[in-house]
């Protein structure tokens, strides 16, 4: 391994970052929207609900984010073992970057699990 394989990870990792953080957008425009609207009308026990999955998946979005910084940081460190000529090194953390990207992917995919039963959910409840 040389140093461009870590370097070509820069671009997938920075389009990682795009997408959680449009998630926690989208999270946490819906818990304000759920927040701050009134219960006339709105099953209670439902809004409940939907906010436990939010507080949920606001979380595996914190570690999705967290394990895909560490993620970055491995990387970078790698480039620069590589350049301190410290090869040997150099292939431990980009190991454990991996270890630390496959994490961020793993909440990744908790996430979207949690918010497809969270709309499963939701459309169980509704009046349609």
């Amino acid at each position: 391994m040389d140093i461009t394989t870590p370097a070509l990870l820069f671009p997938a990792i920075s389009l990682l970052f795009i997408a959680f953080t449009n998630r926690l957008h989208t999270a946490s425009a819906l818990i304000r929207s759920m927040t701050t609207e009134e219960n006339t009308g709105v099953n209670v026990q439902h809004k409940k609900e939907q906010l436990n999955f939010l507080k949920k998946r606001v979380a595996y979005i914190r570690s999705m984010q967290v394990f895909g910084i560490l993620s970055f940081i491995f990387c970078l460190l790698t480039i620069i073992c590589f350049y301190l000529k410290q090869d040997v090194l150099a292939n431990y953390i980009f190991g454990v970057g991996l270890l630390m990207l496959v994490s961020s992917l793993l909440f990744a995919l908790a996430e979207i699990l949690l918010s497809t039963k969270a709309l499963d959910i939701h459309l169980e409840n509704s009046n349609y």
